[in-house]
């Protein structure tokens, strides 16, 4: 997990032992939730005012934020991390519990106004050489895969042969 750092302070003085305490904060997060990429941080003080803003930035391009602000800067931090603390967790139910239901019908699931994308796992190449859907039934049995996609010889025409659940054959060619 990248940590940047960035302070806003009207007196322009920097404080190593703050920028230490943010980071120590800041890491342990990664013990409620492990798919953080990065966190950014501001710290900006104006006479009372010590504000700390958090963004974390998750996997499936989710970012959480996290403003405190009081009149101690350690305090504004604390604050700041406790919350993004609470939001990591919420999150990480919110995810377990999409998993647990299962996808969606239109590959998006909703969560609370967020949509969580799918991604491609895994590819695979299949070859391009032309045959006949039987050549391509024996091709299935020996690659023992649900489905394959090949080229039909007879009208030079990709078609996927797939297993039903009779344990017959389905194929489907395309129709223009």
């Amino acid at each position: 997990m990248k940590i940047k750092i960035a302070e806003r302070h009207s007196h322009g003085e920097s404080s190593q032992a703050l920028r230490t305490y943010v980071i120590e904060k800041t890491e342990a997060l990664e013990r409620f939730f492990d798919r953080i990429i990065s966190v950014d941080v501001v710290l900006s003080a104006e006479k009372e005012r010590q504000t700390a803003d958090f963004h974390a930035h998750l996997t499936n391009k989710k970012i959480i934020t996290a403003r405190e602000e009081s009149t101690d800067m350690y305090a504004s931090i604390d604050k700041a991390v406790d919350r993004l603390r609470r939001q990591l967790v919420k999150f990480k139910d919110q995810l377990a519990d999409v998993k647990e239901r299962g996808a969606g019908d239109d590959g998006e699931s909703g969560i609370g106004g967020m949509t969580l994308e799918k991604q491609i796992v895994r590819t695979e190449t299949h070859f391009y050489k032309p045959m006949t859907p039987e050549e391509a039934a024996l091709q299935l049995e020996a690659i023992e895969k649900g489905f394959l996609v090949f080229v039909d010889a007879e009208t030079d025409e990709v078609a996927i042969i797939y297993h039903r659940r009779d344990g017959n054959y389905g194929l489907i060619e395309p129709r223009r």
